[in-house]
């Protein structure tokens, strides 16, 4: 699952040590996880398409 932290939160990465980075990551669907979901602390979104892989690139 991919999740973002909310605005204005900070929210520890146990896996990676540290905090959850703004950009947000893939993170797996343990407990840690759902309850920071339940919380509103963290949100589950789709990650931000890279604009190398997009398709219909301008030639």
């Amino acid at each position: 699952m991919f999740v973002v932290p909310v605005a204005g939160r900070i929210v520890p990465d146990p896996e990676r040590g540290g905090d959850l980075a703004a950009e947000g990551r893939n993170v797996p669907r343990t407990p840690y996880w759902l309850r920071a979901v339940t919380a509103g602390d963290v949100k589950e979104t789709k990650p931000a398409a890279d604009k190398s892989t997009a398709k219909g690139k301008a030639e």
